[in-house]
């Protein structure tokens, strides 16, 4: 399975990094960097992640530069019915490259983490621990990347369960996000995602939708912050809707780096009572 994900790895990485070969006409234009000739560092858009509000960003990482979004720490905890499941997830690495002008390549990958089942009819606590699921993202800016008050972009993913703390079967789906800015230091952030996932019983798949909507806010100097509410609708058997509210702030240190942290607030019986994480994204 490795050489099979290498072996494709590269082949998308140079199909994709040729869309946008015509040569380079003018100082402004990016269209002829790709994966091997880098967009040089005066050209760079501004630093944008994915992270660490659950909408998407439909910004790509410029052409020939790395990015790497990682939540440093987080800690989930939910309690129903009685029954509580706390988890710890350490370095969840998003890594990034931009193939060309338009498009970047995303490996995700959840490196430790620790879960925690009590239910006290049960006994001693379930305990088990892991590498997370394995996804390849490819992000493809539809436009707005460098210009303009509104950007869009399309991003199919599949998600693959690597034996550890996850899921058991592949996982496939696409987001579209939308990024509006309304002056002022407000941004308003749109998604909208399907996934096509294994039943929770085994016996079949179905289709779960996510819709989530985030304002983004400039505080002072380098911090800023978010508000943000998500939500996942899925077929009956597979139980209620997930509601979650969402808050957190980002510091800017350089151009190229970031901190995160926040909380993502469940707002429904389904979700997760809470998740707080702390964040980093850096780019090169």
């Amino acid at each position: 399975m490795r050489w099979v994900l290498r072996g494709a790895l590269f082949h998308a990485c140079v199909a994709f990094s040729s869309l946008d070969a015509a040569p380079v006409d003018a100082a402004t234009s990016k269209t002829g960097y790709t994966l091997f000739r880098a967009t040089p560092d005066s050209l760079l858009r501004d630093l944008s992640a994915d992270r660490p509000d659950v909408t998407e960003s439909p910004y790509s990482v410029d052409a020939g530069h790395f990015q790497v979004e990682t939540d440093l720490v987080s800690y989930t905890r939910d309690d129903n019915a009685g029954i509580r499941t706390e988890s710890w997830s350490v370095l969840a690495v998003n890594l990034k490259v931009g193939l060309n002008s338009m498009t970047d390549l995303q490996i995700v990958s959840e490196w430790l983490r620790f879960e925690s089942v009590t239910d006290p009819s049960a006994g001693a606590p379930r305990k088990r621990e892991g590498f997370g699921d394995l996804s390849l993202r490819l992000k493809r800016n539809l436009w707005g990347n460098d210009e303009g008050k509104v950007a869009a972009g399309i991003m199919p993913f599949v998600s693959i369960p690597m034996g550890g703390v996850g899921e058991e079967a592949a996982a496939f789906g696409v987001a579209v996000p939308v990024a509006v800015d309304l002056g002022s230091g407000l941004n308003l952030g749109l998604m909208g995602e399907v996934d096509h996932l294994e039943d929770e019983d085994g016996n079949g798949r179905h289709l779960e939708w996510t819709a989530t909507a985030t304002m983004g806010s400039a505080i002072y100097g380098p911090l800023s912050g978010f508000i943000e509410f998500a939500s996942v609708f899925r077929p009956e058997r597979e139980g209620d809707w997930i509601g979650t509210a969402n808050s957190g702030i980002t510091y800017s240190l350089s151009p190229n780096t970031q901190l995160d942290a926040g909380i993502y607030a469940g707002v429904t019986d389904n979700a997760d009572d809470r998740t707080l994480f702390l964040g980093l994204t850096a780019r090169r």
